[in-house]
């Protein structure tokens, strides 16, 4: 019986912090489409670049069970990607909204500059992307199991998120 009560008090004051890493372009925004790239491992800051991934906004608010899934399609056989004073010249596969980095043999694990170019959307909008400047970001997200039991099923949680160099400069 003691030790079952230990258990429970254990599980009462536990702490859950989930950490989970991206990369965003900090020199653009647009109405029609976003862009964000992964890692291979989202929760490990020195994990490699994965993909660059380009989505339709058009997505967000369709219904799901009437309307199709709008896609993107990048016109160029090849992207540019600069990291680290290199410049790497990767392929993309045809009428796909994702760029593999990781899967090329690549390895980028710090901030860098893509070379997208244009983009259709599938009503036929063309879009010229310019070179992108992606920066790291983490979001960081901590629960308490003890905050959560006397706060009446409404968690609290600390967060942060930014760039991981901010992240850094506000540990200090």
């Amino acid at each position: 019986m003691k030790k079952l009560l230990i258990l429970i008090i254990l599980l009462f004051l536990t702490a859950c912090t989930n950490i989970e890493y991206t990369y965003s372009p900090e020199n653009y925004k647009s109405n029609n489409i976003s862009i964000s790239a992964s890692l291979e491992e989202f929760d490990n800051e020195n994990s490699p670049l994965s993909y660059i991934w380009i989505y339709d906004l058009r997505n967000r608010f369709r219904n799901r069970e009437k309307e199709p899934y709008y896609n993107v399609k990048i016109l160029s056989s090849t992207v540019k990607i600069n990291s680290n004073g290199k410049e790497y010249t990767i392929r993309t596969e045809p009428n796909s909204d994702h760029i593999y980095i990781y899967k090329q043999g690549i390895i980028i694990t710090g901030d860098f500059t893509a070379y997208i170019g244009k983009v259709q959307l599938d009503n036929g909008k063309i879009i010229d992307i310019p070179p992108l400047k992606f920066k790291k970001h983490v979001l960081i997200e901590k629960y308490s199991g003890l905050d959560d039991a006397f706060s009446k099923g409404v968690p609290r949680k600390e967060i942060f998120s930014g760039t991981v160099e901010d992240y850094k400069k506000q540990k200090r």
